[in-house]
């Protein structure tokens, strides 16, 4: 009856991630990200993987725990696409921080975004990729303002449409360019 007693409790309190689960999602981590040398690698930095590890172990522990990594997919690898597009969402809120950007409402697309232009060059209106982010330093010592590069593909190669485009004019788009 104890013994009962006590797993309920535990249950309701919760267990902190064992070794085995960290041991677990570090390899399961290191697979999607893959060494530096490997030709398949996404060139994720050793402070990328650090940053993301504490998140990515308590996932893996929590699908683990919760049943939710079961035979439906395994052995069926994450796609490159899908862990390309989470570290380049990490690099771009890393640059972010790096240029002093004060965390807004609305901190606009990041690169490799697809974004509609709506501003004042009507002929280049349309959907297009941001390419660059700009900081330009205010001499008051205000944060930065940022402004965007954005491109069309021809091919693999990206053609400026439009530089400095203020953050007003784009309307960010749910979609991103992965090259894996």
């Amino acid at each position: 009856m104890d013994e009962t007693r006590i797993a309920e409790r535990a249950e309701e309190i919760g267990a902190p991630i064992t070794d085995a689960e960290r041991e677990q999602a570090a390899y399961a981590l290191a697979e999607l990200a893959r060494g530096e040398g490997d030709p398949d690698a996404l060139r994720v930095s050793h402070e990328q993987l650090a940053l993301v590890r504490p998140f990515f172990e308590l996932g893996w522990a929590m699908g683990v725990r919760s049943g939710h990594t079961g035979p439906a997919m395994a052995g069926v690898p994450v796609d490159a696409r899908t862990v390309a597009a989470a570290f380049i969402l990490l690099g771009t809120q890393r640059l972010r921080g790096a240029l002093a950007l004060e965390p807004q409402q609305d901190d606009g697309p990041v690169l490799w975004q697809k974004v509609d232009y709506h501003g004042s060059l009507t002929q280049r209106h349309g959907t297009y990729w941001v390419t660059a982010i700009h900081a330009h330093a205010d001499t008051f010592g205000e944060a930065p303002e940022v402004r965007y590069d954005i491109s069309e593909m021809t091919g693999w190669r990206p053609v400026v449409m439009a530089r400095n485009v203020r953050r007003r004019s784009l309307t960010p788009l749910p979609c991103y360019r992965m090259f894996a």
